[in-house]
């Protein structure tokens, strides 16, 4: 019984020594900074709004976002990884439209913002390249929330804000690269993106008399660049 203990002593130390050879801990947490891009498109704004006189400005990108994430690694390939992303913007539109069609007098404005995020949960593959840098990739599930926002103003300067929330799951997926820089700390480089961020088509929902009825999260698939740190245990 002695011997049998000290022998499978010997495997576990063996076994751990070779996982932290490899540079892999069996637990870590970390977080990350980053930019977003999305792929928006002024049709999803709204039906009625097709041929009208606004001009639109679209942007794509998210400004900064961020995320936190933590993970275990089963064995020195997969691993499981999950995190709480801030995608920023992932729709967002400005309009503009001057009484008669004349810049400089009285106007029209209407912004529009959807707003993502979410918890993610992801399995992991790693694939060592030197002693102390590997590769990864991943593919899961990102469980959203959007805050969808408008802030209109008419032509005689009154304005009205309208807001709504929506919730879903769209599939992710992600590479990046990760370096060791001491035996707890490790940087990483990376690109995730979450597919069809929102549940419908249009953005705006008029009524017949093109007074505002609802707003609807859409559609847009948001791609997340990213530098971050991690602490392993």
């Amino acid at each position: 019984m002695k011997k049998f203990l000290v022998v499978n002593a010997g495997l576990a130390a063996l076994v751990g020594s070779s996982m932290a050879e490899a540079g892999f801990s069996p637990y870590y947490a970390g977080a990350a900074i980053g930019a977003s891009q999305n792929n928006g498109s002024e049709a999803q704004f709204c039906d009625e709004c097709t041929g009208s006189k606004f001009t639109m400005h679209k942007k794509n990108t998210g400004a900064k976002v961020h995320k936190v994430y933590a993970g275990a690694n089963l064995n020195p390939v997969w691993g499981v990884e999950a995190e709480y992303a801030n995608l920023g913007d992932t729709y967002s539109l400005d309009m503009y439209r001057p009484e008669f069609g004349i810049p400089g007098g009285r106007a029209e404005t209407a912004r529009a913002r959807q707003k993502t995020r979410g918890i993610g949960l992801s399995a992991k593959a790693n694939h060592r390249i030197t002693r102390k840098t590997s590769i990864y990739g991943k593919a899961g599930a990102f469980v959203w929330e959007n805050k969808n926002s408008m802030d209109y103003t008419n032509l005689d300067g009154i304005n009205e804000k309208y807001k709504s929330t929506d919730r879903g799951v769209s599939p992710t997926v992600g590479l990046g690269i990760e370096h060791e820089v001491t035996d707890r700390i490790s940087i990483r480089a990376g690109w995730d993106r979450t597919f069809n961020t929102g549940k419908g088509d249009r953005f705006l929902e008029l009524d017949a008399n093109k007074n505002v009825t609802d707003l609807h999260s859409v559609k847009t698939d948001t791609d997340m660049i990213y530098v971050g740190a991690t602490f392993n245990f």
